[in-house]
C-alpha cells in the first residue's frame, strides 16, 4: 500500500480510504491511484484485511443431501446471490445424518464462516437449544419451527392447495398422491408446522403461469415423517415435514371442493427420487387402483410416475394427468413436460441471503421471523389448464 501511495504521490490513508470504497475523494486523486494500483500491479490482502475486520466474507450452507435436485439447485442459487455480494459459501451435504447436521452446528465456533444458513432434515425439536447463540443464521425448511432466527419458508401447503385444486377444476376426481404422509395424529396444531385439519390454507398471493408450452416455465427433499406437536393451536409448531404439509394441503382442497380424501389414494414412499415413483405407479396399476391424475410431492416422483405410465401405454394427459413439485429446471423436457408448482427457489436464495447478510452488517443474529417465498402453478403438457380429458 505504501508504495501505492508513493507512485500516486499520495497519503497511505488515501489509498486506503480509496480501496474501502470510502466517499469523499477528489475523481483526480481516484483517478493518480487507480493508475499506480494498475502500474504496480497491486492485489489487494484479502486475508490480512479479514482479519483486521474479524469478518472472513464466507456464509456456511448445510444441506440434507446434494445427490436431490432441489437441494442441488438450491445450493447453487445460493452461491449465485452470495457472489452479488461479495461473499463465498462452503456448502456442507449431511447426507441425511442428524450426527452430520449437529457437527455441522458445533462447527459454526472452530470453522471460518460470517453465518450459517441450515436447511435441517434429521434433527428434531429437542435440537433447538443447541441452534442458541449470536452468530448470523437463517433457517430454511420445514423441519423445525420454534429456533430464535429468520426462517425462510417454502408456500407447501399453498402450492399443494393450488396443485390439486388445477387438478379437480379440470374434471379430475380420483387424485393419488405420491410421497404422502398421511395424518396421524388428529390433534396437531395448525399453520405452517404440524397439523391435521382439512380447511384452506390462506389462499395464495402469487399468481398462476399458465402455458400449454414445454418451452415455457423444487424439499423438496425427503418426505420423512413429521414427529406430532402436543402443543395447542395457539403454540408455534416446532416440527414438520414438506411431504406432511403438502399431504395436508390437497386434502384442503379436497374438501374445500366437497370431496372426500380416499386413504388409498395417499401412497407413502420409501424415498423421494424418481425409483419410488416409478414403483408407486407401478404398485397402484398392479393393485387395479383406479386413479385419473398422480399429484406427486416433488419433481423427480413425477419423473418417475411419467416414466411408469408410459411404459404401461397409459396415455398422459388423455387418461391421467401428472403434477409435481420444485419446477426443476428438466422438468420442462420431459415427454410430456411437467405440469409442477414452482416454490420460488431463487427467491428462497435471494431472501436468505439478505437475511444473513443483514444480520453480518448488523453484527448480531435476527430475531424470529417468518419469511415466505412466493409459489405459483406452471402448467404444461401432462395438465395442460383448462383442457378436460
Amino acid at each position: 500500500m505504501a508504495d501505492v501511495a508513493r507512485k500516486a504521490g499520495v497519503s497511505v490513508a488515501s489509498v486506503s480510504n480509496y480501496l474501502n470504497k470510502r466517499p469523499y475523494m477528489s475523481d483526480a486523486m481516484r483517478t493518480r491511484i487507480e493508475t499506480a494500483i494498475a502500474d504496480l500491479g497491486y492485489q489487494i490482502n484479502s486475508s490480512a484485511r479479514n482479519l483486521r475486520s474479524g469478518r472472513t466474507r464466507l456464509l456456511k450452507l448445510v444441506i440434507p443431501d446434494l445427490r436431490q435436485v432441489y437441494f442441488a439447485d438450491l445450493a447453487e442459487d445460493i452461491l449465485t446471490e452470495a457472489r452479488t455480494h461479495g461473499y463465498g459459501v462452503i456448502v456442507e451435504s449431511t447426507s441425511n445424518h442428524r450426527e452430520n447436521e449437529l457437527a455441522s452446528i458445533a462447527s459454526m465456533g472452530t470453522h471460518p464462516a460470517d453465518g450459517l444458513i441450515l436447511s435441517p432434515l434429521m434433527m428434531n425439536r429437542d435440537d433447538i437449544p443447541l441452534l442458541n447463540g449470536t452468530y448470523p443464521l437463517v433457517m430454511l425448511g420445514e423441519r423445525l419451527f420454534g429456533v430464535d432466527a429468520p426462517h425462510v419458508l417454502i408456500r407447501n401447503r399453498e402450492g399443494a392447495y393450488m396443485a390439486t385444486t388445477h387438478l379437480i377444476e379440470d374434471g379430475c376426481r380420483r387424485i393419488a398422491v405420491i410421497g404422502a404422509v398421511p395424518p396421524a395424529n388428529e390433534s396437531n396444531s395448525d399453520g405452517d408446522g404440524p397439523t391435521s385439519d382439512v380447511t384452506a390454507p390462506t389462499p395464495p398471493d402469487a399468481t398462476t403461469h399458465s402455458t400449454n408450452s414445454p418451452d415455457s416455465s423444487t424439499p423438496s427433499g425427503n418426505p420423512s415423517a413429521p414427529i406430532p406437536s402436543t402443543s395447542p393451536c395457539t403454540d408455534p409448531p416446532t416440527q414438520s415435514s414438506s411431504g406432511d404439509l403438502r399431504t395436508r394441503g390437497h386434502c384442503a382442497a379436497l374438501a374445500d371442493h366437497g370431496m372426500s380424501c380416499d386413504p388409498r389414494l395417499l401412497i407413502e414412499t420409501d424415498g423421494w427420487n424418481s425409483i419410488d415413483g416409478f414403483e408407486a405407479v407401478g404398485r397402484m396399476l398392479d393393485d387395479g387402483l383406479d386413479f385419473d391424475a398422480v399429484f406427486a410431492l416433488n419433481d423427480t416422483l413425477a419423473w418417475g410416475a411419467l416414466r411408469c405410465l408410459r411404459e404401461r401405454g397409459v396415455d398422459v394427459p388423455g387418461a391421467v394427468r401428472v403434477v409435481g413439485f420444485d419446477n426443476i429446471d428438466e422438468s420442462r423436457y420431459m415427454a410430456p413436460s411437467l405440469t409442477t408448482v414452482d416454490p420460488g427457489r431463487t427467491d428462497i436464495a435471494r431472501l436468505a441471503v439478505e437475511s444473513i447478510i443483514a444480520q453480518i452488517r448488523d453484527g448480531r443474529r435476527a430475531p424470529a421471523k417468518r419469511i415466505e417465498a412466493p409459489c405459483q402453478l406452471v402448467c404444461r403438457e401432462s395438465s395442460p389448464q383448462g383442457v378436460t380429458p
